[in-house]
């Protein structure tokens, strides 16, 4: 099948193109954002909606005063929400947040659970982070799809989706298990990288002709 072909090629290539996120100088991982279970979910729960540099801008501040659920949930609210105000709908996730730390701390011992529909269980968790958390902490190997991936993903046409949780549905589905790891991290760097949502550099693009956005919008205007 060739979307599956092309998707085995992408891969190869983007592999090869990429570091995997311990290997690079990631803004995330070098500012410690996954460092301990605790950091890894309020991160993923801070950055919905939200740049890496906003994230960042709340998370140092805040884990410089707890580092774990209890200690978040014992947190004053206004003190909480003058720290997070740099990530976008800062005063809901000041509410989502704690909603959050009283379910792990009176559900889950303190502890993260370590299934995807424990994950999603809890307040402000959604399928993208539950992923994410399930295969940067827990081991698992999944693919977590935002709007860079799922715009990428379409392009590329390897999937015609209409939405991230469809994109998520096909791509796990199709991807062979050995790239299932990574994935992530390749599509991700690529997608913010270099296929953006407006003016993608297409000729800087490496998987451009397994790409049917080049092929039918670049390369018919290049023709013309």
């Amino acid at each position: 099948m060739k979307r599956q072909s092309d998707l085995n090629a992408i891969y190869g290539i983007l592999s090869k193109t990429y570091p995997t996120f311990e290997n690079s100088d990631d803004p995330w991982m070098a500012n410690g954002l996954s460092s301990t279970p605790f950091k890894s979910l309020v991160s993923a729960a801070l950055s919905t909606m939200t740049t890496t540099a906003r994230v960042i801008s709340a998370a140092i501040p805040l884990y410089e005063k707890v580092d774990s659920f209890e200690e978040l949930l014992a947190m004053d609210d206004e003190e909480l929400r003058s720290i997070i105000k740099p990530v976008a709908h800062y005063n809901r996730k000041v509410r989502s947040l704690k909603k959050m730390c009283r379910q792990i701390v009176e559900d889950f011992d303190g502890k993260i659970p370590n299934s995807r529909e424990e994950l999603l269980s809890l307040n402000g968790i959604g399928e993208k982070c539950s992923r994410l958390i399930m295969n940067f902490q827990f081991g698992e190997r999944t693919i977590a799809v935002d709007t860079h991936i799922h715009r990428l993903l379409n392009r590329l046409g390897i999937v015609k989706t209409s939405n991230t949780k469809a994109t998520t549905r096909e791509i796990n589905s199709m991807t062979p298990m050995r790239f299932k790891k990574h994935a992530h991290e390749w599509l991700i760097q690529h997608g913010m990288n270099v296929c953006v949502a407006r003016n993608p550099r297409c000729n800087e693009c490496v998987i451009r002709s397994r790409c049917d956005y080049n092929r039918t919008t670049v390369g018919s205007c290049c023709a013309s």
